[in-house]
């Protein structure tokens, strides 16, 4: 049962990993081709964030494989749910760039 939970939760943390990353090129181009966004504090604060979160999230798979067995599920718990974070502050920025105003 234990083994069956964390695959399922590192296949949810590998499907918003690639969704992440989606996202992030998409506000990278934005904000290269209509600098007017680079105004917009929370498409600057959540690149930031998400920037940072790439550089833990490697910090914790690292130690994931380094750590003792019984650290496993509270790792990949951890991991997935900031991501999971990430992603739907993430999504809600974009949906609010392609509304009309």
């Amino acid at each position: 049962m234990e083994s069956i939970f964390l695959f399922g939760l590192t296949i949810a943390f590998l499907v918003e990993s690639f969704y992440e990353t989606r996202l992030y090129m998409l506000f990278q181009v934005i904000v290269q081709r209509f600098p007017q966004f680079t105004q917009n504090k929370r498409l600057t604060r959540i690149m930031r964030v998400e920037q940072t979160w790439n550089w833990l999230s490697w910090v914790l798979l690292i130690a994931l494989i380094l750590l003792p067995n019984h650290y496993t599920i509270l790792l990949i718990s951890v991991i997935t749910l900031i991501e999971t974070i990430i992603v739907f502050e993430m999504d809600r920025i974009r949906s609010q760039l392609n509304q009309p105003k």
